[in-house]
């Protein structure tokens, strides 16, 4: 176990308005938790001083809003065995913990699991540790979940995005509890705008599923040749997996979808094909609780998902504003299919999934929560407990 010498002044006299800080490892990327630390900065921002602190200098697009305050630690991870990871968490730690006490920061979010591990043996008690998942706990190796095991007990709190996940978190955490991501305000749409466009949107890897949709779709874009299955992500600062992207191609070949499937790089703009689409549709393999369903529902789209572990149980009302799949590619297409023949329950769906978001989604209902917990930490000990159910959401 590597030991900082604790240097941290013993006594710190805190800024009159919190200083938060949303730690993240790039913020080159073009996914979920990208959106999601953008957010988080800005709206607490309303409430406390807040910096975007990450790993990774830029390189390339902003895939953040400008205006934040944001710092970079400026190390490029390039982990590939135990040893170098171990090395990596060290240095980010190290210069993490100055950053910190430069900054005169007292409360930190660390997003994703190895970002709570370096906040956890890397800060002093004195600033307020939070560590928030985004990925479900199972997901994780068995080397990342016993590191968790023994780190995640430092940690003042950890946030999870599932129900099913609270239990275990709280059994290795001081507090636990379950705050969901959230969207922007629903913006205003036009019936104009839709287009025969289903849509999934995603880093192209296996566990998003691509391929899963193609083999569910087949038939349904065969029958109805007029819609088409928009995939954006892949390239531009979304990852790609270039062997599985070699794969797709090959299937779309295979099943004679050539012409059907389109392929887009990451934006900064993704709202313009939420707005242009009509259906929703999701193949992961895994998930956390993906940003992408609640911004799909933001936008009014009908949803069909494959129910995968955790997430989209979480999101999607079976029947109400989308269909959740289990492992079964013909009911998933018939699913589709249903959709693009009915307009009407396109629509009643999409009225369903506008007024869920405003009900459990929206930056009031869950930025209270986070207030909730900031202050929480920062009164005397004891305040708040551990957690091992989840709270009642609105």
């Amino acid at each position: 176990m590597v030991t900082i010498v604790d240097d941290w002044p013993k006594q710190m006299t805190l800024p009159a308005r919190r200083r938060v800080a949303v730690l993240i490892n790039d913020m080159n990327a073009a996914g979920g938790i990208q959106r999601v630390a953008s957010k988080l900065v800005r709206d607490l921002g309303e409430r406390y001083q807040t910096t975007l602190l990450s790993v990774e200098p830029l390189a390339g697009p902003i895939f953040y809003e400008e205006g934040l305050d944001f710092q970079s630690l400026e190390l490029r991870r390039n982990s590939v065995s135990h040893g170098r990871l171990i090395a990596d968490l060290v240095a980010i730690g190290r210069r993490l913990r100055r950053r910190v006490r430069e900054l005169r920061i007292d409360t930190v979010l660390a997003l994703w699991y190895d970002m709570a591990t370096v906040a956890a043996f890397a800060l002093p008690s004195s600033v307020k540790r939070v560590g928030c998942e985004h990925i479900a706990y199972s997901q994780a190796t068995p080397s990342w979940r016993f590191i968790r095991s023994v780190s995640y007990r430092r940690l003042d709190a950890i946030v999870g995005l599932t129900r099913e996940d609270l239990p275990l978190l709280a059994k290795i955490a001081k507090h636990a509890e379950v705050i969901p991501n959230y969207i922007d305000a629903t913006p205003v749409l036009n019936a104009q705008d839709r287009q025969k466009i289903l849509l999934t949107v995603g880093h192209l890897d296996a566990r998003k599923g691509v391929d899963r949709l193609l083999w569910a779709l087949k038939q349904t874009l065969i029958d109805h040749p007029d819609w088409k299955l928009v995939v954006v992500g892949g390239g531009e600062k979304g990852y790609v997996d270039w062997g599985y992207l070699d794969y797709v191609s090959t299937l779309i070949k295979l099943l004679q979808l050539e012409g059907r499937v389109e392929f887009h790089p990451a934006t900064n703009r993704i709202e313009d094909w939420y707005r242009r689409a009509s259906v929703y549709v999701l193949g992961s393999r895994m998930e956390g609780l993906p940003m992408v369903l609640i911004e799909a529902k933001a936008y009014g789209l009908p949803i069909v998902s494959f129910d995968c572990p955790t997430g989209p149980k979480e999101i999607v009302r079976d029947g109400i504003d989308g269909y959740l799949i289990g492992n079964d590619s013909f009911a998933f297409g018939e699913a589709v299919a249903a959709l693009i023949k009915d307009a009407n329950r396109r629509g009643r769906m999409s009225d369903a999934a506008l007024e869920d978001v405003r009900q459990r989604f929206s930056p009031s209902v869950v930025l209270n929560r986070w207030h909730e917990l900031i202050e929480g930490l920062h009164v005397k000990e004891g305040v708040l407990g551990r957690r091992s159910e989840a709270p009642s959401w609105p």
